[in-house]
């Protein structure tokens, strides 16, 4: 037996010392005894021999691996950080340790190994943040007099590893500057045009009106002044736009609240826009309130909100559709929503439609893609949100809330 049992236990001992060593065979383990423990033996080495030549090169891929995704990572002209939920560093790349002016990775720990105030401020918000998502702006300034400042842009994802244990986040930050800069150029362009583009449209509107007033017009010219006030009314409406968006972003729209009716907000703008929703075909109507609907805003702003949201509605309904205007008080609220029968909006969109110069793939040559950004800006400026939902068939509904209370800027 002990030409059995001898081998049998050394077998099982190299065994487990290798399967402890994690699978690293210095040697294999010499045939003896009887011949069958010798065959057992035999297979022994080849698996372990196997298992030997598989870790080397699982080794050598991960290692391989690991050397590629490190090598991404230090030619991004993007800094990455990928920190635990204790704001560990786990990893980054060089370009981001620069940025952020870290310079012992080992202890690192965001937000306080930051150098500068202005990324732990940022740090510090995205960090917290519950959403699976989010960003923060920082902005640089030249350490040195007369040294260029810069815009960097920080965009959080929460993330999920078996390894960790925990959750964490990957954090990209990315330099912005230049498009800032385009995005100022850009308004000043349309600041400046806008302005220029005032004072003919007025006198288009005027002559138009002269010449109406002027005595008797031939039907056919009748349509022609109609068509030049209805382009011209347009034409300002998108200048307004404009206007209002610039000064919202800046901060520089002073709100003009007077006690005002949303029914007869809403009875004003299907006014004007029954003309356009009759040559299209297209049904416009609205909804009667029940109950008061009166509240302090800025009569001017709101009114082009609406027009807004009217305007877009029967732009994009087709020939035989349905447009539905309503305003009713809710809890602290006053609610205005615009209905209509066209395609709707995807899901996926249905907050950045409401981001400047977005606009769906689709519709890309119908405008600026501006009035629903202003249409946001000028509804929270009064307190208030403004969101896209799905019709109860098909289309969308578009509305918005104004606070009953009082308008945030007053």
């Amino acid at each position: 037996m002990s030409g059995l049992v001898g081998p049998m236990d050394r077998t099982v001992g190299f065994i487990k010392r290798v399967v402890a060593g994690g699978y690293k065979m210095d040697a294999p383990l010499p045939k003896e005894g009887w011949p069958a423990a010798a065959d057992l033996v035999s297979a022994v080495n080849r698996v372990l021999l196997e298992l030997n030549a598989y870790r080397s090169f699982h080794i050598n891929q991960l290692v391989e691996e690991r050397a590629k995704a490190q090598a991404l990572l230090e030619t991004m002209t993007d800094g990455v950080l990928l920190v635990d939920d204790r704001g560990r560093l786990i990893h980054s790349n060089r370009y981001a340790l620069e940025l952020l002016g870290v310079g012992d990775v080992k202890d690192a720990a965001l937000p306080g190994s930051a150098a500068r105030e202005e990324f732990r401020s940022a740090l510090t918000s995205i960090m917290n943040s519950p959403d699976a998502l989010s960003r923060a702006d920082v902005c640089l300034c030249g350490e040195e007099e007369g040294a260029p400042s810069r815009n960097l842009r920080l965009v959080s994802r929460q993330f999920s590893l078996a390894t960790l244990k925990r959750p964490g986040r990957v954090i990209m930050i990315r330099d912005v500057t230049m498009e800032k800069e385009i995005e100022s150029a850009r308004e000043t362009f349309f600041h400046m045009i806008t302005h220029d583009m005032r004072t003919p449209i007025c006198s288009i509107q005027g002559y138009a009106e002269l010449m109406r007033k002027g005595g008797s017009v031939p039907p056919d010219s009748e349509k022609c002044l109609d068509a030049i006030m209805r382009s011209s009314d347009r034409l300002k409406g998108m200048v307004e736009d404009i206007l209002n968006t610039i000064k919202l972003e800046r901060g520089e729209m002073n709100l003009k609240p007077v006690e005002m009716d949303g029914a007869e907000l809403c009875g004003r703008v299907l006014e004007l826009h029954q003309p356009l929703a009759a040559r299209r075909n297209i049904a416009l109507s609205v909804v009667p309130p029940q109950g008061a609907t009166s509240f302090r805003g800025d009569a001017s702003l709101l009114e082009r909100v609406v027009a807004n949201l009217l305007g877009n509605a029967l732009k994009f309904t087709p020939g035989g559709g349905t447009v539905t205007l309503s305003c009713r008080t809710l809890g602290g609220d006053v609610l205005f929503s615009v209905a209509d029968s066209g395609p709707g909006v995807p899901e996926a969109m249905r907050e950045e439609i409401f981001r400047k110069h977005y606009q769906m793939e689709e519709h890309k040559h119908m405008g600026f893609g501006l009035g629903l950004a202003m249409c946001r800006l000028a509804v929270e400026l009064h307190g208030g949100h403004i969101w896209v939902s799905p019709g109860a068939e098909k289309g969308a509904v578009f509305t918005f809330n104004i606070p009953l209370g009082g308008e945030k800027n007053a």
